[in-house]
């Protein structure tokens, strides 16, 4: 894992930096603000099992080909009859949140340099907002005999987790430096609204890294079994190759605090359950002993950390 917040060399400019700062308006790419709020006032919000069934994309090649993801290579490569698997907590940002990620990526994008490419993860090609989540595991790759006892042992471990639905908020933005490809990704770093850590998560993590392990597994923000990293659990926003220089990242860690941005530290991230994607079929399974549900359809475990 490899978080970069710089957080010793900021003492010295952080007063100059927080001030309030009144960025112009991102310009819409299609339509005004009102007519677009009009319409999502409008839309009652889908049901949870919907964004399961119709969340993954269509399949373009059975083998590696980056000019097909934005030069993207798979960290595990497809093999013939094993599955990517990747577990982890969703989250629908609402729209007005989801705008302000929008505007957020928009500025940081104004601060790249022209060479530097900077790839969201908040609207599809045509331009659908897409689900966020918080990741715990790795993009795993599960043989056929694997693929149900896998997925029957992680529920019943979460479901016998003892942790309740829960929430987390947004505590700050980093540049995570991939350790197993060559891009880094912004990152909205999460913590519990009541602890500023993150019991719960770790609760969750340690049981899905325990589950992977059983199953020969690489896992999740540790090296060994002890050390877990309570403060890694993020959000990924968007990625691009490499790492801006350091000023230029600097500049854009410190957009969380401006004046524009502070209505994201009050955002509520629920956490009602945990979601496993094994292929392309997603199993919801619900905190404080709920069952789970599987329905076709999910996202692809090699896009995000």
């Amino acid at each position: 894992m490899a978080l970069v917040d710089y957080s010793s060399s900021t003492s010295s400019s952080d007063a100059e930096q927080e001030r309030d700062q009144e960025p112009p308006a991102k310009r819409r790419k299609n339509g005004s603000a009102a007519s677009s709020t009009a319409v999502e006032a409008a839309m009652p919000p889908l049901p949870a099992a919907f964004h399961d069934l119709y969340a993954s994309t269509v399949r373009q090649s059975v083998v590696d080909d980056p000019s097909l993801h934005q030069g993207r290579k798979r960290q595990n490569p497809h093999v013939p009859g094993n599955w990517p698997t990747h577990v982890y907590v969703e989250w629908h940002p609402g729209p007005d949140q989801h705008e302000l990620l929008e505007e957020l990526v928009g500025r940081v994008e104004d601060m790249l340099d022209e060479g530097v490419a900077l790839h969201n993860f908040l609207t599809s090609d045509l331009g659908a907002p897409l689900p966020l989540h918080i990741s715990l595991s790795r993009p795993l790759s599960l043989p056929t005999a694997d693929k149900d006892p896998f997925l029957e042992r992680l529920t019943r471990s979460l479901r016998t987790s003892g942790t309740e639905p829960f929430a987390v908020r947004p505590s700050g933005l980093a540049w995570y430096k991939s350790p197993d490809s060559e891009r880094t990704f912004l990152i909205l770093r999460v913590e519990a609204r009541k602890h500023g850590a993150n019991p719960e998560l770790m609760a969750l993590l340690t049981r899905c890294n325990t589950v992977s392990a059983l199953f020969k597994q690489p896992a999740l923000y540790q090296v060994h079994h002890s050390e877990a990293a309570d403060s890694a659990f993020h959000v990924s926003i968007g990625w691009t190759f490499g790492l801006p220089d350091e000023e230029t990242s600097l500049r854009v860690l410190r957009l969380f605090r401006e004046k524009r941005f502070r209505a994201m530290h009050a955002w509520e991230i629920a956490v009602p359950g945990v979601k496993a994607k094994i292929g392309n079929v997603v199993t919801h399974v619900a905190l404080g002993g709920g069952g789970g549900r599987s329905v076709a359809g999910g996202r692809d475990a090699q896009d995000e950390p």
